[in-house]
């Protein structure tokens, strides 16, 4: 295994999951990280390792993406209901258009392009 429980490393967020975390890759090992976004350089500690991929926690944020806003919300990283308070709105759009474009592509034979995701007022329609 490239990583260790509690051990900490510096990685770079290379694309973000369906889930809206982060993902980096230490040697080819993926690793998610909730609250990561896309661009993010970041110090991790790894909390969880399996055979396949790992789970870490930001310990610091060494550079910021754009797109990271201060969150409205001071219970969202704790209740779960919301996964994406910490990024722009209009990235969300684009990560959720991305998110069914991929899902839809591993799915059909014919590939088919998803359309921008549309804001209604404060809501989503996909």
């Amino acid at each position: 295994m490239p990583v260790e429980k509690n051990k900490e490393y510096i990685v770079e967020i290379i694309d973000n999951g369906f889930e809206g975390e982060g993902i980096a890759k230490i040697d080819g090992f993926t690793i998610f990280i909730p609250n990561a976004i896309k661009g993010e350089k970041l110090k991790i500690l790894i909390v969880k390792v399996l055979k396949s991929h790992a789970f870490g926690r930001i310990l610091e944020i060494l550079k910021q993406s754009n797109k990271r806003i201060k969150s409205d919300c001071d219970t969202y990283k704790r209740c779960g209901g919301c996964d994406l308070r910490h990024i722009k709105y209009e990235e969300t759009l684009k990560m959720k258009q991305n998110a069914i474009q991929s899902l839809v592509n591993k799915t059909l034979n014919k590939k088919i392009n998803v359309e921008e995701t549309l804001r209604n007022g404060k809501s989503v329609i996909l």
